[in-house]
């Protein structure tokens, strides 16, 4: 993907931290050129989505909000292993999947399903219930060769299942489907959690990309010498947009 489409999905994954009627108030709405069309919240999990329409009218964008609550934090603490997968993203995708399917199908059926693509996005919590939703997309749409297949694209989201799955969901599930998940190191969730994911065998699904958190700049190597990650806010800066919760949404 070109920098300005990973850009818009970074914005899009930013809208989707704030209510419907607040995105117009963003100074990222108009840059996105996004337009959004609904947004749902499963009621167990508190996970939410907001679905956009860019200006082109070229694809769907599914964006996955990250953790804005005190359910969405637990859910990152259930690390229990259900079916090799970490059970809290596992729960709280299959509830907004629950939410965003009827509506989402009804969009490509509204618009006779000429969009090129659907993209799931998402930042952190986010990027996990994209990546796991586009599985669930794909399984209810595996009838119909007519519905576009999904790109999913993460920012600064978790490892989520163990090696044998992410084998199984990028070469079968997803397969033909770029996942991309960007990173960087200055990202402290990231840096603190590899020793765990690494105990527990969790590897990505998809191509990991490393990205400057203050700018619109990918590479193609890790740095030499990577920053010591420390500074939380950190975690919420990719390409230069602000992505994370508000304090008011």
């Amino acid at each position: 993907m070109q920098i300005p489409t990973l850009l818009s999905l970074a914005k899009a994954s930013s809208l989707a931290y704030l209510s419907i009627d607040k995105i117009p108030a963003s100074p990222y709405y108009e840059s996105s050129q996004l337009q959004p069309l609904f947004q749902v919240v499963d009621p167990a999990s508190q996970s939410g989505a907001t679905v956009f329409l860019p200006d082109d009218d070229s694809s769907i964008v599914v964006a996955c909000r990250g953790s804005a609550n005190i359910k969405n934090f637990a859910t990152n603490l259930r690390f229990n292993l259900e079916a090799l997968v970490h059970q809290g993203f596992q729960d709280a995708s299959l509830g907004l999947w629950s939410e965003l399917e009827q509506k989402l199908f009804g969009v490509l059926v509204e618009r006779d399903m000429k969009m090129r693509s659907v993209v799931f996005t998402g930042h952190s919590l986010g990027g996990a219930t994209a990546l796991l939703s586009s599985v669930h997309y794909i399984a209810s749409s595996k009838n119909n060769a007519n519905w576009p297949k999904p790109s999913i694209v993460s920012f600064g989201g978790p490892k989520l299942c163990n090696s044998p799955l992410a084998r199984h969901i990028r070469n079968t599930a997803l397969q033909n489907c770029n996942i991309l998940h960007l990173v960087h190191d200055k990202d402290p969730i990231l840096a603190n959690n590899q020793q765990l994911w690494d105990a527990l065998g969790f590897e990505n699904v998809g191509l990991e990309i490393e990205c400057d958190p203050n700018n619109p700049l990918v590479y193609d190597e890790k740095p030499d010498n990577p920053s010591f990650a420390w500074n939380i806010l950190d975690h919420c800066y990719y390409l230069g947009v602000f992505v994370g919760p508000r304090l008011t949404i």
